[in-house]
């Protein structure tokens, strides 16, 4: 899941900063808050909440989940 996320055209186009952050730091995403998401990454907030919603994530939990989920599997 996260490797496809990392190359969705969606993200990569204006917001290399979050596909670099799931690249390199992606089992992080599953304790953080969207705050400190939106931090890590340089991104407003609600930029991090828009670029996810475009990627099929209704909202920040359900992101966080479905890392969370990848990691269990792991």
């Amino acid at each position: 899941m996260v490797a496809a996320l990392t190359s969705e055209p969606k993200l990569v186009a204006k917001h290399s900063s979050l596909g670099d952050f799931l690249r390199s730091r992606w089992t992080d995403a599953a304790f953080m808050t969207a705050a400190g998401m939106a931090e890590a990454t340089g991104l407003p907030t609600t930029t991090l909440i828009r670029l996810l919603a475009l990627l099929g994530f209704p909202s920040f939990r359900s992101f966080r989940d479905a890392v969370r989920a990848q990691l269990r599997s792991r």
